[in-house]
């Protein structure tokens, strides 16, 4: 890819964000027909902003370039959504948890990424989660839900500890968090059929195969199909969690337990009886939004 105009969205706060852009003008260098713009966020949600800005004017030899972790492609992902623009959108993870980076199997070294952006001729499309709720519409890149994810994730906020979250850390938080998180009722809607269940401890939308730092919550997830995979955990002993977390890590064989179950629907309703934590792509959703609708869009990755 030559005579190309980088527009980087940089969060400096990711784990690598600081060193992206200290070695972005080395890491160029020998590429002499490209140049580039950085934009750093400064708040929660300021990618947004950005992207939504940039993509309602930016020209046909430039490229928007998220750089951090899920979360700040998460934002930039809504920006370009919110614009209406078909532009496609690249990523350099330099998060800790890199869910997505993960599922695409794109490379976490920064220079890789950089030469492999640098090397692609056409976009691929991918499926993105777009929900709507009482605070308004939300995307998804990897996965949105409630329960014990939501509660993990509040805890490791309150806690300031979020940026340093791996898979290791993550499965001692869910330990933690199986005693705070009380079972809750769940419907879920779906064109096909409807499902209840009166006592769970998370009910998950997928669109790829990891979350929470690198666990293969739903090994099946494609985001090329234009399928929503939903997966719904029953309350279950300390030991069948202990169970559930060992056939994860293991062989990804956990969707056969009993406790658990998995639906795929190109739309869905999903409604908790009583107010849960929520995630989408590990950013909290506020408590109050109890109703979730979600379907599927198609948006033009350059991966």
């Amino acid at each position: 890819m030559t005579d190309t105009h980088l527009i980087f969205i940089v969060n400096e706060h990711s784990r690598k964000g600081k060193k992206f852009t200290s070695d972005l003008h080395d890491l160029l260098n020998n590429y002499k027909q490209v140049t580039y713009d950085i934009h750093i966020t400064e708040y929660r949600k300021h990618a947004v902003e950005i992207a939504d800005s940039l993509s309602r004017s930016i020209g046909s030899n430039s490229l928007l370039v998220a750089v951090g972790g899920d979360g700040t492609l998460n934002e930039v992902v809504q920006g370009v959504v919110q614009s209406k623009a078909d532009i496609p959108i690249a990523y350099i993870p330099t998060g800790s948890g890199n869910d997505f980076a993960q599922s695409r199997n794109l490379s976490k070294k920064i220079s890789e990424s950089i030469d492999h952006i640098l090397s692609i001729s056409e976009p691929t499309v991918l499926d993105v989660l777009l929900g709507q709720m009482k605070d308004g519409p939300i995307v998804a890149v990897n996965s949105t839900g409630y329960g014990i994810d939501g509660t993990v994730i509040s805890k490791m906020e309150k806690n300031r500890n979020k940026e340093t979250v791996g898979r290791l850390s993550y499965l001692m938080n869910v330990l933690s968090g199986y005693f705070s998180q009380k079972p809750f009722p769940v419907t879920i809607k779906t064109p096909e059929k409807d499902y209840f269940f009166e006592e769970s401890m998370l009910v998950l939308c997928a669109n790829q195969k990891y979350f929470a730092g690198g666990i293969p919550i739903h090994p099946l997830a494609d985001a090329t199909d234009g399928m929503i995979d939903l997966l719904v955990a029953e309350k279950v002993t300390f030991f069948e969690l202990l169970s559930i977390l060992i056939k994860i890590m293991t062989k990804e064989s956990h969707l056969s337990h009993k406790k658990l179950h998995a639906y795929r629907a190109t739309s869905c309703q999903v409604s908790v009886g009583k107010p849960q934590y929520g995630q989408r792509d590990g950013e909290l959703i506020d408590p109050s939004n109890t109703t979730l609708d979600v379907t599927t869009i198609k948006l033009p990755f350059w991966l």
